[in-house]
């Protein structure tokens, strides 16, 4: 699975749309996305093509479910075409961090955390998606800076406790770009949203 990452506005997604997702995921209903996306429907993009949408925008769906539209509508936050993630080493990338003494939680530096009630779970593409918050960017970044030695050092998992084979090189440059996504994050006093 390729691993995918965007600076996300965090503060504005808690605001305006996390309640209307988990409302319209719990109740199976759609309406409420379709009226958030029609009131903001020069700020959304279509997840498809990128694009800002327009007006015939729902012949682009295709499931019309409450899964897609909040994919549509969580563009709000989001820029689709400014991709930062990690590829295929998140896997590698996250191993390594489990076995390092972080002082946060690995899977969520790397997949973020789920957008979720006891009772829905948004996840678009079916293969997972998290969101890391902005307030949480600075400690994140500042622990993998202070890790950085450690992770050279021993960041390679071995072989037989994998099932992966990683390339040190490879992973070094993943830990590398994994740095300068939380260090524009901060920068950009923004949260992340990862997805595959």
């Amino acid at each position: 699975m390729e691993h995918k990452a965007f600076l996300f506005d965090t503060s504005g997604f808690d605001r305006e749309l996390r309640k209307i997702i988990i409302t319209s995921g719990e109740n199976n209903d759609p309406n409420s996305l379709i009226e958030y996306i029609m009131n903001n429907k020069g700020k959304i993009r279509s997840v498809y093509t990128g694009e800002l949408l327009e007006i015939d925008w729902q012949n682009e769906l295709e499931l019309g479910n409450v899964q897609e539209l909040a994919d549509f509508a969580l563009t709000r936050f989001y820029s689709p075409e400014d991709d930062s993630g990690l590829s295929y080493s998140w896997d590698g990338v996250l191993e390594a961090l489990k076995m390092l003494p972080t002082r946060f939680n690995p899977e969520y530096c790397v997949l973020g955390r789920s957008i979720e009630s006891e009772k829905f779970r948004l996840d678009p593409g079916g293969m997972g998606m998290g969101i890391v918050q902005s307030e949480d960017v600075p400690l994140i970044l500042k622990d993998l800076i202070d890790l950085k030695s450690t992770f050279i050092q021993n960041g390679l998992p071995p072989i037989e406790d994998s099932l992966y084979e990683y390339n040190l090189q490879e992973l070094n440059e993943a830990y590398n770009q994994l740095i300068l996504l939380y260090r524009e994050a901060r920068d950009n006093n923004k949260g992340l949203l990862m997805t595959f």
